[in-house]
């Protein structure tokens, strides 16, 4: 299935429309090369990433901080037949983390929440629950000392490092019109 990206992607307006993450065009086509339909996704932030990766994986879990949004989405999916999608909604920081710390393993982790949410600190967490059998991830905004306070000056080498098992390769795909540089990708495995 080919991926649809508009001349004006920055807006966001068409994720939902297009099927497609809020994410820089080059990270997007990559993750289009990536997943896989024995997939199992978890993303941190819902919308139109979540109706993209419904349509190519197994089974996708969102964590979402706004209810209404959520809502808003699995009412999306439904309406295009994807019934491969639920949507966890919590507004708290915290009670999100206490959420994560309770969830399985996914091959495909995605990270990419409204601000207000401390994006290294779930991405380590959601990783490490994983373990061995995360194959891709994807850190939108990773520039953003605000979103990832950590690793936001990180580089990609750096990212590997901290990711779980071994043979990891990875891609930043930089934007000028992006928050915190643009969209970064890893992946092995594939």
């Amino acid at each position: 299935m080919a991926v649809r990206i508009p001349e004006n992607y920055v807006s966001g307006g068409f994720a939902m429309e297009y099927e497609v993450p809020w994410m820089t065009p080059g990270a997007v086509r990559k993750l289009d090369e990536l997943v896989r339909p024995d997939d199992r996704v978890i993303e941190v932030g819902t919308g139109g990433s979540s109706l993209f990766f419904g349509r190519r994986a197994q089974a996708v879990l969102g964590l979402e901080p706004s209810l209404e949004w959520a809502d808003s989405v699995v009412s999306e999916a439904r309406q295009r037949d994807l019934n491969n999608i639920d949507i966890v909604a919590e507004s708290d920081p915290d009670k999100l983390l206490t959420i994560a710390r309770r969830l399985g393993g996914c091959s495909v982790l995605s990270v990419d929440p409204d601000d207000g949410y401390d994006r290294d600190q779930l991405q380590d967490m959601l990783a490490a629950r994983a373990g061995d059998q995360l194959e891709v991830v994807a850190m939108d905004n990773y520039g953003a000392a605000d979103l990832f306070s950590q690793s936001w000056d990180w580089s990609n080498d750096q990212v590997i490092e901290s990711l779980p098992g071994s043979g990891w390769q990875g891609e930043s795909f930089n934007d000028p019109k992006w928050r915190g540089k643009g969209t970064r990708i890893f992946w092995r495995r594939r």
